[in-house]
C-alpha cells in the first residue's frame, strides 16, 4: 500500500477499483477468511485488503489469503517519527467500505467501550462514518 496514494477523486472512475477493507477477529469463523476473500475477489472491480488481529491468525494460514494482510506489527514497524505515515489512518483513507467478519465478542466490546489496543480497533475508531462499516 502506498502511503501517499492519489486522491480517489483524481483517478478516473473507469480505472479505479472499489476498495474493501476486511477486518478479521479471533473467532473460529476466521477459518472462512480465505474463502471470503476469494469470493470478494470474484466480484469485478473490487480491490481487497485485510486487517487481522493476532488471535485471528490462529485460524487461517496467511499464505491462503491472496491479498495484502496487515496486523499490529505493521502499524508499529511503519511509524518511526512524527512525519511518518500512520497505517490505521492510511487504511481508513484507502478503503471505500469496511467489513469486519467475523466480529468476535471481545472486539465488539472493545469498540463499544472505545478501547483501541490493536490495528483493527484503531482503524475502526478512526473510520469515516460517511463510508459504510
Amino acid at each position: 500500500m502506498e502511503p501517499k496514494a492519489p486522491c480517489p477523486a483524481a483517478v478516473p472512475s473507469e480505472e479505479r477499483k472499489f476498495r474493501v477493507l476486511v477486518g478479521v477477529t479471533g473467532s473460529v469463523a476466521a477459518l472462512k477468511l480465505p474463502l471470503l476473500v476469494s469470493k470478494l475477489l470474484d466480484v469485478p472491480g473490487l480491490e481487497v485488503t485485510v486487517v487481522t488481529t493476532e488471535r485471528a491468525k490462529h485460524f487461517y494460514s496467511p499464505q491462503d489469503v491472496p491479498v495484502t494482510l496487515y496486523s499490529d506489527a505493521d502499524e508499529w514497524e511503519m511509524w518511526k517519527r512524527r512525519s511518518d505515515p500512520v497505517l490505521h489512518i492510511d487504511l481508513r483513507r484507502w478503503a471505500d467500505l469496511m467489513l469486519v467478519a467475523p466480529l468476535d465478542a471481545n472486539t465488539l466490546g472493545k469498540v463499544a467501550s472505545g478501547i483501541c489496543d490493536n490495528l483493527l480497533t484503531c482503524v475502526i475508531r478512526a473510520w469515516d462514518l460517511n463510508k459504510p462499516l
